[in-house]
């Protein structure tokens, strides 16, 4: 299943502080260092982890098994308990966040409603524009419909799919002297609402529509209303012609910071005992809107993907950059960890997921061992057979049986030894890390399809 995941998890997705310029390099038991940022440390051991495990990720990273990763931290509870860099990064740079930048953009947009300058995410954008712009085709019915919540959940209708155009609509936008002008000016394809797009693009309005709300540019909205509360003093936007700092991408932090952006997720919008947004925000911007490439939920500005960690199926939503820029959020396990990395345009940028399943989230959680039941030959016949995914593009995945044991051949040929735990519950172990497959049972009791979980992805293959 390996590079089948990977490959969609990639599509889907500086400057040097001189008195921190040093390789803070550790082995995975040590304690980061206890700075003046907000952030109180601890050791991986005061939670019982398996430092071995996290030793064997590190020492994996610096061999560049896992390549060009960056920076790795975990913070577990709220105390930072993990920070390494690699490949000449150090604690101070600047990294770029590519468009985990957006995730940033939709706590700004979550603020302006909860503050009331934005009167809510159904507010049609058109009334924070009209008075001194006019889309090429006019303020159509259709173009008066697109609400801010199409923009943030990408099924704005705009004729503009970046994923599969190699960015065209993004480039082009460069190529002009008003973004805004140009994301007005985009032809509609759908009605706002109909279907999912990757569209970066338009994010120049939903950030706009937060600074004409509140009367301040965007830049000056975050660092009054969330850089500021958070302690976050190095953030650098990429700014349009016009100077408008852009929500879309481009951004550049530094990793204790970024983790700052997950831990105020997870304690549900306070920091500090300080409420910065409303948890009816964070609940609606980490809910499911539409579907991306690669088994994963498109949120408003987030991601968000399910795997098993024992019987229990978790979530975890994240910001996600091109090149493996992560912040991810995994409240079950009460963790926050961050990645940065150089894998641009690259399968590779999937990697974090896959050293997140097999060594960090196994490492501080230390599932019990799950109980394997053997199964007749009448019970696994039953399973075999060839199953096709549920959404383009097409592919298919079977389910065999080979000297007694069961096996799946994955859409990347890679054949997967099954373990049963139950009849329909069964785990395996790709090249590329663990994965846990259910099949779901007709109202005849007889299978209908698999889903397969890996690296916080879920693909339904449906029984041909």
């Amino acid at each position: 299943m390996g590079k089948f995941l990977t490959a969609f998890i990639a599509v889907v997705l500086l400057t040097n502080c001189a008195p921190e310029a040093r390789d803070v390099s550790q082995r995975g038991g040590r304690t980061p260092d206890q700075l003046e940022d907000g952030w109180q440390v601890a050791p991986p051991a005061q939670f019982n982890a398996d430092t071995a495990l996290i030793d064997s990720m590190i020492e994996r990273t610096k061999r560049e098994t896992y390549a060009n990763i960056h920076s790795i931290l975990v913070v577990k509870d709220g105390l930072l308990v993990i920070e390494q860099y690699f490949d000449g990064h150090v604690r101070g740079d600047l990294h770029q966040i590519r468009s985990a930048t957006k995730s940033i953009g939709s706590i700004l947009v979550g603020i302006a409603v909860d503050k009331g300058f934005v009167a809510s995410e159904n507010q049609p954008i058109y009334t924070f524009f009209e008075a001194d712009y006019e889309p090429a085709d006019g303020w159509s019915s259709r173009a008066k419909t697109v609400e801010i919540r199409h923009l943030l959940s990408m099924m704005s209708g705009y004729d503009c799919e970046d994923l599969t155009t190699n960015f065209a609509c993004e480039n082009a936008m460069y190529g002009t002297d008003d973004w805004v002008q140009y994301a007005l000016d985009l032809p509609f394809a759908h009605a706002p609402g109909e279907r999912w797009a990757y569209n970066s693009s338009s994010l120049i309005l939903a950030g706009e529509a937060v600074a004409r709300g509140s009367g301040l540019d965007v830049d000056a909205f975050a660092e009054r209303f969330l850089f500021k509360p958070l302690g976050i003093e190095r953030f650098r936007w990429q700014f349009s012609p016009k100077g408008r700092a852009w929500i879309g991408g481009g951004a550049r932090m530094i990793p204790r910071e970024m983790a700052k952006i997950g831990q105020l997720m997870l304690d549900r919008g306070v920091w500090n005992g300080e409420r910065i947004m409303s948890e009816e925000w964070i609940d609606k911007s980490t809910r499911r809107q539409g579907d991306m490439l690669g088994g994963v939920d498109y949120c408003y500005l987030w991601q968000r993907g399910e795997w098993y960690c024992g019987r229990d199926l978790m979530t975890a939503f994240w910001a996600s950059g091109n090149g493996g820029q992560y912040i991810i959020v995994i409240p079950e396990a009460g963790m926050v960890v961050v990645f940065t990395g150089g894998n641009y345009d690259s399968p590779l940028a999937g990697q974090p997921f896959q050293m997140l399943t097999r060594y960090i989230l196994p490492a501080f959680l230390r599932p019990s061992p799950l109980e394997i039941v053997t199964l007749d030959r009448k019970e696994t016949e039953k399973l075999t057979g060839t199953y096709f995914l549920d959404f383009e593009p097409s592919a298919s995945s079977t389910i065999g049986i080979d000297n007694g044991r069961l096996y799946l051949l994955a859409p990347d040929n890679e054949t997967i030894e099954l373990v049963a735990h139950s009849p329909i519950f069964f785990t395996g172990d790709s090249q590329h890390g663990p994965i846990t497959v259910v099949f779901g049972v007709g109202d005849g009791e007889g299978v209908v399809n698999h889903t397969i979980y890996g690296s916080f992805q879920r693909f339904v293959f449906e029984r041909e």
